[in-house]
């Protein structure tokens, strides 16, 4: 009994002594910020979503201030909150019309940089 407790004791510590090195990268890792996400924006939205396009439904992606006013509707993002962010359940095709319209869908890796900027609150 005593010698299964030292084993199982040894392995939660070496499990530990593992994992603490991933822990400490996410916690140290640097958040994506508004130069990493408005190039992706530049690539698939802007075409639509800018001043000059005319910024479909009011939605401009073009500049940092004007993301955060959303669109006619109202705020399509929500700050440490990728879920309730209506942006990013148009780009993951949970609600309609699925961005960017009339194209392929983002990559996933894409979305889920998006999603991370948003969960770090949105930094400039």
């Amino acid at each position: 009994m005593i010698r299964r407790s030292i084993i199982s004791t040894r392995s939660t510590l070496m499990t530990v002594a593992l994992l603490a090195p991933i822990a400490a990268y996410a916690e140290d890792a640097v958040p994506p910020d508004w130069a990493d996400v408005s190039a992706i924006f530049k690539e698939r939205c802007v075409m639509c979503h800018s001043k000059v396009a005319g910024a479909s439904k009011g939605l401009r992606l073009d500049e940092y201030d004007a993301v955060l006013a959303g669109s006619e509707r109202g705020a399509v993002l929500v700050p440490r909150n990728a879920v309730g962010s209506e942006l990013v359940r148009r780009l993951r095709g949970e609600t309609t019309p699925r961005m960017p319209f009339l194209s392929r869908p983002l990559p996933d890796d894409q979305i889920a940089l998006i999603e991370s900027w948003i969960a770090a609150g949105m930094p400039h």
